[in-house]
């Protein structure tokens, strides 16, 4: 039997019992003492993302619990504040993404030995459920006008918007993107290593080349959107975005819907699935298919093109299509793709 002294005896432990058998209370500490002295350490060396969860630590779990000792927070506490963000504004996916950073660092207190066994005041608290996935799209006219109102800012922000735009990257991606990731000469902006573990290339149209070559440079700051601490970069655009869109009127709009905006224009404009993929960085095409269903009025256009070829129809004999196609042709799929009459015309014999 090892027997400890008492400089190396274990800490209080989740089974320690008192003298009549009871659960003993575990080493007391207070949610802030636990969250900077002991969660944020852990989560450094294992999320990317361990500034959102130190965000939300500060934001939304500090003014209620951050001076309770972590046995004592029961559990209607933690759904009366839970209920609390959602009535005061904050989305379902939110409160439920603040629920889930909380029940982490129970996990970890238990782990630690500072919460009894199976009393986490996160337990059994339910996330909000997510009936429908929330999609919005700017229209054209509402990209054009915050274009033309981003490019009269010669904010950082504005100019990460502008190529948050034109390139359908991902907030972080272009948020930590450093000078040395960009290569004009191949159109690329490399991200090292991108959500999917993996290395990804962002191509840059000639657009989004123009954007970072306007934008002004710090000598020895490796950052393309230097933040206001020193070496640090840009860490968020929420202030200046919530602004700029309640002047717009697009109150509703969030940031990713500007990538979600451009796969809605890359699919619309007749390219596959596969390319806005590819460009997205998506690992997954799964992920990709919940634009399919913007491509359908170009596949339409596909099956009336081929229908064409089999029902004739008028008494001069000419080919018309069973769905009829607007007469005028403004997209690119109908500039850039002859109608079935058009083919004919062109070359006497129709070819499948």
């Amino acid at each position: 039997m090892v027997r400890h002294s008492p400089s190396t005896r274990p800490a209080a432990s989740s089974t320690q019992t008192d003298d009549f058998g009871r659960q003993a209370k575990p080493d007391s500490i207070n949610l802030d003492a636990f969250v900077s002295h002991i969660y944020l350490p852990h989560v450094r060396l294992r999320k990317r993302s361990w500034r959102v969860d130190e965000r939300i630590a500060r934001q939304h779990l500090s003014p209620t619990f951050g001076a309770r000792e972590l046995a004592d927070i029961q559990r209607h506490e933690v759904e009366d504040w839970l209920h609390g963000l959602s009535s005061g504004g904050l989305a379902p996916a939110t409160c439920n993404r603040i629920l889930a950073v909380f029940k982490t660092i129970c996990s970890l207190a238990a782990m630690r030995g500072l919460l009894p066994a199976g009393q986490s005041p996160c337990a059994g608290v339910s996330s909000f459920k997510i009936h429908t996935q929330r999609e919005r799209y700017l229209t054209q006219d509402e990209a054009q006008r915050l274009m033309r109102a981003l490019e009269k800012s010669d904010r950082s922000e504005a100019f990460a918007i502008r190529l948050l735009l034109l390139t359908g990257a991902r907030k972080s991606e272009v948020l930590k993107a450093r000078w040395e990731h960009v290569r004009m000469d191949l159109h690329l902006l490399v991200v090292p290593l991108s959500k999917s573990g993996r290395p990804r290339h962002i191509l840059l149209s000639d657009a989004a080349l123009e954007v970072l070559r306007s934008m002004p440079r710090t000598p020895g700051n490796p950052w393309l959107f230097p933040g206001h601490a020193p070496g640090k970069p840009l860490s968020d655009l929420y202030l200046f975005w919530n602004r700029l869109r309640q002047e717009l009127g697009l109150a509703d709009v969030r940031i990713h819907d500007l990538r979600h905006t451009f796969a809605s224009f890359l699919v619309n404009a007749g390219h596959s699935l596969y390319e806005a993929q590819k460009m997205l960085g998506h690992g997954d095409p799964r992920t990709t298919m919940r634009y399919a269903h913007l491509g359908q009025a170009l596949l339409l256009a596909a099956a009336e093109t081929v229908s064409g070829f089999f029902i004739p129809s008028g008494r001069d004999g000419e080919i018309q299509s069973f769905f009829r196609l607007p007469a005028a042709r403004t997209s690119l799929w109908e500039r850039t793709h002859p109608t079935a009459q058009e083919m004919g015309t062109a070359h006497g014999t129709a070819r499948l």
